[in-house]
């Protein structure tokens, strides 16, 4: 798997025929690793930054302006430096592209194109992508050979997502021989779904091997695999002290799912909220959970300290989290009856994609937002 990564890992040119073209076109792979430019907030700085990757002639700034303007939600300038880092021949932008067509311009055929491109070019990214959009179709053959394709190229994950079709197909041997090889390749979630494996599936229940693969995998040193156990005491054997131990323990490996868990626990089965909230912050301020600073707003809710819950909600919101928005607009609608800011609040949480139906609030207040 290392000499896999690290062929990867360096520059390369291929010569290729896209798919809508009959033209050659060079493209080439940077050593510049695209997860510098991939952040959960930028700043200008950044920007500029970035735009001086270009001017350096470092292909991979195209895709970290690009990204800029993606997190922005700009997708047509995202969309223009994309395609810029594309026609000097950069492999990444293929990628990229296929990821704004699929999950922001709404065209997977588009996308299924760009990642087709990249992938027949050894972007195990890409080649997963398309794994996951024939998965959702349920067109698992063709899911199974971009897994495999994306595999191949040095990605274990993609093998894990093979595992996970062999036990919607219910080849349950299968299933678990593909999860076995991934964490005989180093690959803890391997030893983790296992767990859940044997925690979940009727037919092979069996909760020893589930601990069992779940010890083995906090043993690694995968956090959640703490979570999961300590989620087996608090929801099985109503365990809670047991549970917490547990709980803290998927936190100091950096598990969010753990500490999530631990603050609910806290929240509503022990009705501490003082503990809920230290908890919460505690993985905001250091796991960055933007999920733990809304769960510190909606507990100041409850509470009835509003300018704390405001200033939480805010706190989530500034990062990139897009239902604050709506438990702002929520809040200065129900306990504030300010109208005026319930409103704004709504149209941003609209515009930031939130799971919640801001419109029907909007509709109620009077407001037609298209």
């Amino acid at each position: 798997m290392k000499q896999i990564k690290k062929f990867l890992s360096l520059a390369l040119l291929i010569v290729v025929f896209t798919s809508c073209t009959n033209e050659k076109t060079e493209l080439k792979k940077s050593n510049y690793d695209i997860k510098q430019c991939n952040k959960p907030v930028y700043t200008i700085e950044d920007l500029n930054a970035y735009k001086k990757l270009i001017e350096n002639n470092e292909i991979q700034g195209y895709n970290c302006v690009g990204l800029y303007y993606m997190r922005e939600k700009d997708y047509k300038k995202a969309k223009e430096y994309f395609n810029k880092g594309k026609d000097k021949g950069n492999i990444e932008s293929y990628t990229q592209l296929g990821s704004l067509y699929s999950n922001f311009l709404n065209d997977k055929e588009k996308a299924i194109e760009y990642y087709t491109i990249a992938a027949n070019n050894g972007e195990a990214k890409a080649a997963h992508n398309l794994g996951v959009i024939y998965d959702k179709r349920f067109a698992y053959k063709e899911a199974l050979k971009w897994y495999e394709k994306s595999f191949n190229a040095g990605d274990t994950y993609s093998l894990l997502a093979m595992g996970h079709i062999y036990r919607k197909q219910k080849n349950y041997e299968k299933a678990i021989k593909t999860f076995e090889d991934a964490a005989k390749l180093g690959d803890t979630r391997g030893y983790f779904n296992l767990g859940i494996f044997y925690d979940k599936e009727k037919a092979f229940r069996d909760k020893k091997k589930s601990y069992d693969y779940f010890i083995k995998c906090y043993e690694m040193g995968l956090g959640k695999c703490a979570g999961a156990i300590g989620q087996g005491y608090e929801e099985d054997l109503k365990d809670y002290d047991k549970a917490i131990e547990w709980y803290k323990k998927g936190f100091e490996l950096g598990s969010k799912e753990s500490i999530t868990r631990l603050g609910l626990l806290y929240k509503t089965i022990l009705k501490d909220y003082d503990k809920s909230i230290e908890w919460y912050k505690k993985g905001f301020e250091r796991l960055n959970c933007l999920d733990c600073a809304f769960s510190v707003g909606l507990n100041y809710q409850d509470l009835k300290d509003y300018k704390k819950a405001i200033e939480w909600f805010l706190k989530g919101y500034n990062q990139g989290y897009p239902d604050s928005a709506y438990a702002l607009g929520y809040l200065y609608e129900n306990d504030l009856k300010d109208k005026e800011n319930a409103i704004k609040w709504y149209k941003k949480s609209l515009k930031s994609g939130s799971k919640y139906d801001a419109k029907y609030h909007l509709k109620k207040l009077g407001v037609i937002y298209e």
